[in-house]
């Protein structure tokens, strides 16, 4: 593993201490694009991995992720569909045990306000690539790819894009 690097603008000492003087505001732009990078690189990453019928659900995460840049956050899924889509489950309406109405039109939709259970039934995603915990399953395949980047632009060694 390497180490950060940063000028060094003093070093001295008396008496057993020592006192070291740095920029940490090129540290901390270094530290802020890091965070960055690793943040795109994780919400493009997963794109790949997310169930795919229309496009919506992948256009409506990838958004939501672009406007949390420098948060801190990133989203797995975005609307209602996320969180069974993300545990391949088939939901039902708790109350009455069925599922989605179709509406001509617009598609399956619960009725409003429907509060949602889990089956034990698995989804059929429609695309071949797509695979339930798709943030876990690209942190799997690229997590290396990801720290040598941040290490990297904390290194010095990559200008900001």
């Amino acid at each position: 593993m390497s180490a950060v690097r940063f000028q060094v603008k003093s070093f001295g000492g008396s008496n057993g201490s020592v006192r070291v003087a740095f920029d940490g505001k090129e540290l901390s732009g270094r530290l802020e694009r890091a965070y960055d990078a690793l943040h795109e690189m994780a919400a493009a990453d997963m794109l790949p991995y997310m169930p795919v019928r229309t496009g919506a659900f992948r256009e409506r995460t990838r958004g939501a992720n672009e406007s949390m840049i420098g948060s801190g956050e990133i989203f797995a899924g975005v609307g209602p569909m996320a969180r069974y889509l993300y545990q391949n489950r088939v939901m039902v309406d708790a109350a009455t045990g069925k599922g989605p109405r179709n509406i001509p039109g617009v598609g399956p939709r619960f009725q409003k306000g429907a509060h949602l259970t889990a089956t034990g039934r698995a989804l059929r995603y429609a695309s071949p690539s797509a695979r339930p915990a798709w943030f876990e399953a690209a942190k799997a395949a690229r997590l290396k790819r990801w720290l040598g980047r941040m290490q990297a632009i904390l290194d010095g060694k990559e200008r900001k894009r």
